[in-house]
């Protein structure tokens, strides 16, 4: 859990997210538009994140991983910090429809 204090990890973690971070925000807005509530996007946010485990389980794709890995960021935690990162944007999105 060392790794999760720097601020490398951050960067690195958000190195990734940017491969998915518009078209999770795109979806987001669309069921924001749509008044969906905010706990079916958070689920549809996990079954994002959980293709996305099940896409990098394979060895073709794992290959893809290495650079976090080396530097300490296992799949878990990447996936976890992208899915919190993506949390916090969809809140952010989240306040500005609808306060």
């Amino acid at each position: 859990m060392v790794p999760l204090f720097r601020l490398k990890t951050y960067l690195l973690v958000f190195l990734f997210y940017k491969t998915i971070l518009l078209a999770s925000t795109l979806i987001a807005i669309l069921f924001m538009l749509f008044k969906a509530p905010f706990s079916s996007i958070i689920v549809l946010k996990l079954i994002f994140i959980g293709l996305f485990i099940l896409r990098f389980s394979d060895s073709r794709y794992s290959k893809d991983l290495v650079l976090y890995q080396n530097f300490g960021i296992s799949k878990v935690g990447l996936l976890s910090l992208s899915f919190a990162f993506d949390l916090l944007i969809s809140v952010i999105v989240y306040i500005i429809f609808f306060f």
